[in-house]
């Protein structure tokens, strides 16, 4: 499924824009409205430096959760993650507009906290967040921004509550509704229960929109307030879901086994949770395999709940102890052991611009889009217009953006990026060197073929003093703002 957001002049909206178009009810309460919009909010940001992706404005839509503490849900794809140095602000309801600050965002479910003065809202209850089981056939109801404008409801009823979907896949609930695009962020409201199930983060554009569980916001606000720093424990795999007459004809698992699942899990449209993939260099490599179908875990039955399966992986992380699995391999049962690792330790933290180009180490979303094994972990995505780094490295077609994994700077072996800081000193004095590197991208041959070709490559670099001056950001988690330490120039 392709996901596109759109861009309207210089201003790139996120994902979904929701346009009112009632389907599902012949009417919504008014009061209920007017009930929920203080609560609503949208979120623009401007970028300065970024990892990975753009540095652009973009606008989403948001909700508060806590209004005594300042919190504010919203996507990681609205904050654009640990990867992109921004100012964010919102416009409440009143129309005043203040500052955010990102005070957390989850490496692998698309959603991320916010915080902000939220004194003067009145707001003397905050809403209530169910953790429950979705059911197919809810009616929702959401509220967000259309275009960063006024707010636009729409009404929907949940398709299917088990989806997967996302960078690093994650538990997600289909809504059958209308959309078009810019308003991802907004709560999905349960009408019948007077409770938030979920947050709205992509579309396919048409007929469809995928929501977070809210059960995963609801860990994350639970650490905040206790003023400990969230976690996300994972293994390392990237899970899908298969059919079981797949698993049966192409996985040698039992036709008794899948009838008696289909029976117990009806909500799982006779689909069971397989491994789909596994990240390079993780817990998992060498102990899971694709295609191998999640039974329990724990002892516990995980059915097709993600959710489920994420929730009990974390817990046994922070009690840093071993997950134990039960698992279906090609038809023979086994049972196995790993050791899951905090995803938060991989975010993006540090930063070093040097010459035009944004150097990072390597997190979980690039490990799994480039399959980066090894030593070398620094990477450049990004490079400004015009400088000696885009003129030389293998480029997207028609943009400033790559993937390469950087091996040497001129005579500098390059592993991280204190290599790169201790590199710099001696390159920007000579003005020219060689960076040799793997391209983990695309390039289009002169008969315009993609050539894929992951061997070492050399090119050579020329910095100017218009190029600027090294700086090194790095995220300080006390502040949750990011600083600057000038290098050289």
């Amino acid at each position: 499924m392709k996901f596109i957001a759109p861009v309207l002049g210089l201003v790139k909206y996120a994902f979904i824009s929701l346009i009112f178009f009632s389907n599902v009810f012949s009417s919504t309460d008014p009061k209920l409205l007017a009930k929920l919009q203080p609560y609503v909010v949208s979120i623009k940001s401007r970028s300065i430096v970024a990892a990975y992706g753009d540095v652009s404005p973009t606008a989403g839509t948001g909700f508060i959760v806590d209004a005594k503490n300042g919190y504010i849900f919203s996507n990681a794809h609205v904050a654009a993650g640990n990867k992109v140095i921004a100012e964010y602000l919102a416009t409440l309801s009143s129309g005043k507009e203040i500052p955010l600050k990102l005070i957390y965002s989850d490496p692998t479910a698309d959603i991320a906290v916010f915080q902000g003065d939220l004194k003067d809202m009145g707001l003397t209850e905050d809403l209530s967040l169910s953790s429950d089981s979705i059911q197919t056939g809810t009616n929702v109801l959401i509220i967000g921004k259309n275009e960063n404008r006024h707010f636009s409801t729409q009404t929907g009823v949940v398709a299917n509550p088990n989806e997967i979907e996302g960078h690093l896949p994650q538990h997600a609930m289909r809504i059958s509704l209308n959309m078009q695009g810019g308003g991802s962020g907004s709560m999905v409201y349960d009408v019948a229960s007077g409770k938030v199930i979920g947050i709205i983060f992509a579309s396919n554009m048409a007929t469809s929109a995928f929501a977070l569980p809210i059960a995963y916001g609801v860990e994350i606000l639970e650490s905040l307030k206790a003023g400990k720093e969230p976690k996300c424990f994972s293994l390392g795999a990237i899970f899908t879901y298969s059919s079981l007459g797949d698993l049966v004809k192409y996985y040698s698992f039992s036709e008794d086994s899948a009838v008696e699942y289909a029976k117990k899990y009806p909500e799982a449209f006779h689909r069971a949770l397989k491994v789909h993939s596994i990240m390079p260099d993780s817990p998992a490599e060498g102990v899971l395999e694709a295609g191998d179908c999640i039974l329990e875990i724990d002892g516990q039955e995980i059915g097709p709940n993600l959710y489920k399966l994420d929730k009990i992986i974390n817990e046994i992380g922070v009690a840093n102890k071993k997950v134990k699995l039960s698992i279906v391999r090609y038809g023979k049962k086994m049972k196995l052991s790993i050791a899951p690792y905090n995803m938060n330790d991989r975010q993006v933290k540090r930063m070093v611009v040097f010459g035009g180009a944004t150097f990072f180490e390597a997190d979980d979303v690039m490990i799994r889009r480039s399959g980066l094994k090894g030593k070398n972990r620094v990477l450049i995505t990004n490079a400004r217009l015009g400088s000696g780094f885009i003129e030389k490295l293998p480029m997207f077609p028609g943009s400033n953006h790559a993937l390469i994994c950087v091996e040497k700077l001129g005579n500098h072996d390059i592993f991280t990026l204190n290599d790169v800081i201790k590199a710099i000193p001696s390159l920007i004095k000579s003005g020219h060197f060689t960076i040799a590197f793997r391209n983990y991208g695309i390039k289009i041959g002169y008969d315009e073929k993609i050539i894929f070709n992951q061997g070492r490559l050399l090119e050579e670099i020329n910095v100017f003093e218009q190029d600027g001056g090294a700086e090194e950001f790095y995220f300080d988690n006390k502040t949750h703002a990011w600083a600057v330490n000038r290098l050289a120039g």
